[in-house]
């Protein structure tokens, strides 16, 4: 029996088109994310790991509506650039990147995309262009990290620092853990750090949770619903605008 393919460099040029002529592929996703340290223990392609599991298994769950692109594995990470092995674009070099993605995908025949992001260094370079990408396509493109899509109660519930993204900490090591143990290096684990409340289990209980947010956001693109879903964080004191706080710390700084 034949696997099911979704990326996109997977299919041969007459399953995609046919695809796209038939109408059957109604979507796609372009995952962004980096090539960045994750402290001592997690791999740099973690982000990258992480958003193309959520791209592909997303895909999967609407298969065969959805393609995906193939992931664009270095962001902007300027911050890390003091640890040796990261790899960073300037932003406005990454969100013209990321537009010629799209205007390939709409010129192949594509009209609801995706950008399905990975990593927080790209949330306010890309959030700073997606209107400007919707002038200039006129197609159904919007942004969005993974995390966008988890339910509030979910979070807390299995997060026991009330945390998520974050960097390499509790949820980033329970879903390596999960998802590509042998990415994780637990011996270097910084001990110190919020990745030691980091489990399997909890990255087992999240990653499906995820995947079904990010299949249903794109479900009710392909429908032409409105969504009203903007980028966040989750921390103790409840779920925040990441748009919100990074101005605040960009006044402060």
């Amino acid at each position: 029996m034949s696997r099911k393919r979704v990326f996109i460099g997977d299919l041969t040029r007459k399953e995609f088109r046919e695809g796209i002529d038939s109408g059957t592929i109604k979507a796609a996703i372009v995952p962004t994310a980096a090539t960045e340290q994750h402290l001592e223990h997690l791999e740099m392609i973690h982000d990258t790991a992480s958003v193309a599991y959520m791209a592909e298994h997303a895909a999967l769950e609407l298969y065969p509506k959805v393609a995906v692109a193939s992931p664009i594995a270095i962001g902007v990470s300027e911050h890390w650039m003091e640890h040796r092995g990261t790899l960073t674009v300037r932003p406005e070099i990454f969100t013209e990147y990321v537009y010629d993605v799209c205007d390939a995908l709409k010129r192949g025949g594509i009209t609801n995309i995706l950008i399905l992001n990975g990593h927080g260094g790209n949330v306010v370079p890309m959030m700073n262009r997606i209107e400007d990408f919707r002038r200039r396509l006129g197609v159904n493109v919007r942004f969005n990290s993974y995390w966008d899509t988890y339910p509030t109660d979910v979070v807390y519930q299995y997060m026991e620092r009330e945390a998520l993204p974050g960097h390499a900490d509790e949820y980033e090591t329970s879903m390596a853990m999960a998802l590509f143990p042998h990415r994780v290096h637990p011996d270097d684990m910084e001990m110190e750090s919020t990745a030691r409340f980091g489990t399997k289990e909890k990255g087992e209980a999240l990653a499906p949770v995820a995947v079904k947010g990010v299949a249903e956001l794109l479900r009710r693109m392909i429908e032409g619903e409105e969504i009203d879903l903007e980028p966040r964080t989750f921390r103790a004191a409840g779920a925040q605008s990441m748009i919100r706080d990074h101005l605040i710390e960009a006044r402060s700084a």
